[in-house]
């Protein structure tokens, strides 16, 4: 079997085990919210101490605490799912609870120390550093729920060009 027939299948196995655990999912994992609808920049401020923000970029999004790049998670953490906002101060992840979002990391764009892009053939994943390392896989607005490694790299030149700023 040639190397290109090794990779294709490979990759046909990765995206076929996604799919079936996507299909497997609890019903327990929480939904993203109101990320759909129009007002859902307004309904995300609400949830901020200082709503006088910005909003520049949002997504559906699966965040992995601690984790660097593709790196496996440690012991007893799980990744998150929610929505992922950039303001003009900071990068926000929140989750939704019945009525409103609750921010479970936060960061100001000076407080990020290291910002990359990791990727592998399917997914992509922003890699923020503060403390500790945590990263982010997009989903996008609407769609299936599994990583869109565009809409990731583009979230990640965003990012970059906010903390440079």
């Amino acid at each position: 079997m040639t190397k290109d027939y090794q990779t294709f299948f490979k990759q046909l196995f990765i995206l076929t085990l996604i799919l079936f655990l996507c299909a497997c999912a609890s019903t327990k994992n929480p939904t993203y919210g109101p990320v759909q609808d129009e007002n859902f920049q307004s309904v995300f401020l609400e949830s901020l101490a200082d709503d006088q923000q910005e909003v520049i970029f949002y997504s559906r999004a699966i965040w992995y605490p601690n984790k660097n790049g593709f790196k496996f998670l440690p012991a007893g953490k799980k990744s998150r799912k929610g929505v992922i906002v950039y303001t003009d101060q900071g990068v926000y992840f929140s989750e939704w609870s019945s009525k409103q979002y609750t921010s479970v990391f936060s960061s100001k764009y000076d407080q990020i120390s290291e910002l990359r892009l990791a990727a592998n053939d399917l997914f992509g994943r922003v890699v923020v550093k503060t403390d500790n390392y945590n990263s982010f896989e997009i989903l996008g607005v609407e769609g299936p729920h599994l990583p869109d490694k565009g809409e990731t790299e583009v979230a990640f030149q965003i990012l970059e060009q906010q903390k440079s700023q």
